[in-house]
């Protein structure tokens, strides 16, 4: 099974081959995104690892250095949040053009994404979080949210998570 950053890849050299150049660019973005997260993390080990003055030490951590399958997802779910606030950004601006190429590229990196939970998927196992943390009404939704972002991160969408909390509280 290819991992998320070689299927990027392959698919990329697939949308040169078609000559499709928005998904070319998107998919140049993602890996980018990447890449940039896999350097800062390098960065940050070396710099840990006491950087220059330890050099053996510094370059054994850099080399240990990866991201996992689960840390690439959560770098494409932070590119399709940017572009949807890109979208709504656009279109109140009145610019209705760069709004939907905005929306065409969020199709195309959703596609790397594990399929989100839909509202009426949540809504039973959010009820039974707001159960066991004991929440009454809508004050507690700062008892109920912390659990329920760490629990359906990465498979449901944040505002659809507040949405159904906010519903199933008040």
């Amino acid at each position: 099974m290819l991992n998320m950053h070689q299927r990027l890849q392959s698919d990329m050299k697939d949308a040169m081959r078609a000559r499709d150049q928005l998904r070319v660019d998107t998919l140049r973005m993602a890996m980018n995104a990447i890449k940039s997260s896999f350097d800062n993390q390098k960065k940050q080990a070396y710099d840990a690892a006491g950087g220059e003055s330890n050099m053996a030490a510094s370059q054994a951590a850099v080399d240990a250095v990866s991201l996992s399958e689960a840390q690439m997802i959560d770098i494409i779910i932070k590119e399709v949040k940017r572009r949807r606030e890109s979208v709504d950004m656009y279109r109140k601006g009145n610019r209705p053009e760069l709004a939907e190429k905005e929306e065409k590229e969020v199709v195309i990196l959703e596609a790397y994404l594990p399929r989100m939970l839909s509202a009426d998927e949540l809504r039973p196992q959010i009820a039974a979080i707001i159960a066991q943390a004991g929440a009454k009404g809508a004050g507690d939704m700062n008892k109920v949210m912390p659990v329920v972002m760490q629990q359906f991160k990465g498979r449901a969408d944040g505002r659809i998570l507040n949405q159904v909390v906010r519903e199933l509280l008040s």
